[in-house]
């Protein structure tokens, strides 16, 4: 279930919860539709994910998941099984969901960061995102730390 927001963010830590419940709390009209494009896209984005066995998880972030009103891109943690071989070969739909330049080639606004769960690189992207940047995020917010919602595709 998701928090309320606290102060225009999510409590801090990474919140567990249904895509269901991402569009009730976020994909709804503001003073633009431009939420519910981004929802759109997300919709489609985690369809394909669903296809990609070694994707464990989805951590959504960035304003998105704020009371901020105006969006520019969703920032995704691609959260991959712990064992994940980074040389291994990907089949072109696995790339499309899984790196950055796949992702933006289908035309998806999002900037993905892949990494194993448990890993070193996880516990770094999530300490890293769940800092309040008052330059992205403008200062609605006197936090320093935000939460960010954990999605399974």
């Amino acid at each position: 279930m998701i928090p309320p927001l606290d102060d225009g963010v999510l409590p801090e830590g990474i919140h567990d919860c249904t895509f269901a419940e991402i569009e009730q709390m976020f994909g709804r009209f503001q003073r633009t539709d431009r939420r519910i494009r981004l929802f759109e896209k997300l919709k489609s984005y985690l369809a394909e994910a669903r296809s990609v066995s070694f994707v464990q998880a989805i951590i959504v972030d960035r304003s998105f998941v704020t009371a901020k009103e105006e969006h520019g891109d969703i920032d995704l943690i691609v959260v991959l099984q712990p064992e994940y071989d980074f040389t291994q070969r990907l089949r072109p739909f696995e790339y499309n969901v899984i790196v950055k330049t796949g992702v933006k080639r289908q035309g998806y606004p999002f900037d993905v960061f892949a990494t194993p769960e448990d890993s070193v690189e996880y516990r770094d992207v999530v300490k890293l995102f769940s800092r309040v940047d008052v330059e992205k995020y403008g200062t609605f917010t006197s936090r320093s730390r935000k939460g960010m919602l954990r999605v399974k595709p």
